[in-house]
């Protein structure tokens, strides 16, 4: 399964109505999600107007849909708090400073039974996992084993929910590049990291404990996940 199966799947069985998007891009994943309400942000939409508007003719789930074009920060400060959204997909800068601001705000705006996506959570390698500034950042770079597959330290950010969040429930689904799930809830299991800890791990780190720190569940626990939900 990918990240759109996983998001529809959850919008679905929750009868979700109000989904958010960071990290839109050319609206790979937010054109075909179905919702009745559907807001998308990116400080750089990089779809085209036709590409827009054939995917509004496609499928009428975007013909009432919002784009904010900023970055995350801007859109949840200029937002007023509210609990109104459904489903949360984090897939925008991919760096633990920023993906663990868009998770904690995303909390602020989620519903009671509301779940968050976030993606990358699982780099394949150790460019992938290089926290760079942007994508084109890392490419730059030149890293050594570099693929043009790019998931940045998102994975700090579950270790810090898992460390410093007891009134959440967070795990990651072993699928595209890692799907951590959060949601309100009792944690299955804690990690104890503090901050000075996890700031010093390195990817060698994660790869030695990686199913340990991310809870890492096989993408067919999904399914038992939606029937707990």
């Amino acid at each position: 399964m990918n990240r759109t199966d996983v998001i529809q799947r959850i919008i679905d069985k929750t009868q979700a109505r109000t989904y958010l998007e960071i990290g839109v891009a050319d609206g790979t994943n937010f054109f075909p999600i179905r919702a009745r309400q559907k807001i998308g942000v990116d400080p750089h939409f990089t779809f085209s107007r036709t590409r827009k508007m054939k995917w509004t003719l496609k499928d009428l789930h975007n013909v009432a849909a919002q784009y904010h074009e900023c970055t995350s920060d801007s859109y949840f400060a200029r937002k007023k708090a509210t609990t109104g959204v459904d489903v949360v997909l984090i897939d925008g800068l991919h760096t633990y400073e920023q993906s663990l601001r868009d998770v904690i705000n995303s909390l602020i705006n989620l519903n009671g039974a509301g779940v968050i996506v976030v993606h990358d959570c699982s780099p394949p390698s150790q460019a992938a996992a290089h926290p760079a500034a942007s994508s084109r950042h890392a490419a730059e770079l030149e890293l050594p084993g570099w693929t043009g597959e790019w998931c940045g330290d998102v994975w700090r950010t579950i270790c810090y929910l898992r460390s410093h969040r007891a009134d959440l429930r967070v795990f990651v689904l072993d699928c595209d590049y890692g799907l951590g799930i959060v949601t309100q809830g009792q944690a299955d299991g804690r990690l104890d990291l503090s901050h000075k800890e996890l700031s010093e791990m390195t990817y060698e780190d994660l790869v030695k404990d990686r199913r340990h720190l991310l809870d890492l569940k096989d993408e067919s626990c999904l399914f038992q996940f939606l029937e707990d939900t």
